[in-house]
């Protein structure tokens, strides 16, 4: 494993917004072992894999955020 410098690791809520997701969704793919390491008891990230994550093409998909505004409402039948 790469030695990691203590001070570029992000915590899971600064991973979130930099990612621009939810931090339980950050969470879920901590525990699912695609980012992160747990470090006494406190899931840390680099950017480096971070932007990695990003440029990988299972980044993109899901559900749309709420806000989005890409939902229209449905019609009464």
């Amino acid at each position: 494993m790469a030695e990691v410098d203590l001070n570029e690791l992000i915590s899971a809520v600064d991973a979130a917004q930099y990612l621009d997701v939810s931090p339980a969704r950050v969470y879920a793919l901590a525990k699912q072992g695609r980012l992160g390491r747990l470090v006494g008891g406190y899931w840390l990230f680099t950017r480096a894999e971070l932007d990695e994550y990003k440029a990988s093409p299972k980044s993109r998909g899901g559900r749309p955020k709420r806000d989005a505004g890409t939902l229209t409402a449905a019609s009464p039948a």
